[in-house]
């Protein structure tokens, strides 16, 4: 699968709706498909932070900054 963009996403971030901000702006750069951004959405609020981050890590080319 295509991912929808790719992601700065430093590794002291622990707020999950920064997390979810990040990932939105990002596609929405990127022109990712309203419906496949929309599914990403639904899937990654359905469990807790160890679930939103595999989630993102399906969807999104993830760049881990050290900061």
């Amino acid at each position: 699968m295509k991912k929808l963009a790719t992601i700065d996403l430093p590794r002291t971030i622990a707020n999950a709706f920064e997390v979810l901000a990040r990932c939105q702006s990002a596609a929405e750069r990127a022109g990712a498909e309203q419906a496949r951004n929309q599914g990403f959405l639904e899937d990654a609020v359905q469990g807790d932070y160890e679930h939103l981050l595999r989630v993102v890590k399906t969807h999104f080319e993830v760049s881990s900054a050290r900061t």
